[in-house]
């Protein structure tokens, strides 16, 4: 049960008005105090001593917080080399798709049944020369193409309009 004195020390907390209790403050002592407390408080304007060692303190709290913040910085800097040495091996031990010409240049096939021509104009090297065999090697077409697409891609959505030209000629 709830007696006037709860009450009031209620509505003090909460700084709601009295009105009814009004009464029981004027005769009751404790509750004089009670209402009193705040105005007393309010009044009061002292400097607030942090106590001794608050400095030491917080220069303890500060270094604490930049070295948690290095070891952090630490760990991800390390964490990032790691990841980037990782793509880099995977990057140069990845084997290609497709075999590295790495092989000697293929021999140019000259046809010995061709009739003679007239060489004035043009005349035919006589000489094998390797570096001209390699030039040509590297600058073959057909095989540049393959390393830049995937045909088999690209050919599944064309396979319903290939069964429509099927019957159709140019």
């Amino acid at each position: 049960m709830t007696t006037s004195c709860d009450l009031v020390a209620q509505c003090v907390a909460f700084g709601e008005p009295l009105g009814a209790l009004a009464e029981h403050v004027a005769t009751c002592e404790r509750c004089r105090r009670m209402v009193a407390m705040p105005r007393l408080l309010a009044g009061t304007h002292h400097d607030i001593d942090p106590g001794i060692g608050f400095a030491a303190r917080m220069t303890a709290g500060a270094k604490q917080l930049v070295t948690v913040r290095h070891r952090r910085r630490v760990a991800a800097g390390l964490a990032g080399a790691v990841i980037a040495a990782a793509a880099a091996v995977y990057i140069v031990t990845r084997s290609p798709s497709e075999p590295i010409a790495s092989g000697p240049p293929p021999q140019p096939i000259i046809d010995t049944n061709k009739p003679a021509t007239d060489t004035s104009k043009h005349e035919a090297p006589t000489d094998y020369d390797p570096d001209v065999a390699t030039l040509v090697h590297y600058a073959n077409t057909d095989r540049s193409r393959r390393l830049s697409a995937k045909w088999s891609r690209i050919e599944k959505p064309l396979a319903p309009y290939r069964k429509l030209l099927e019957g159709v000629t140019p």
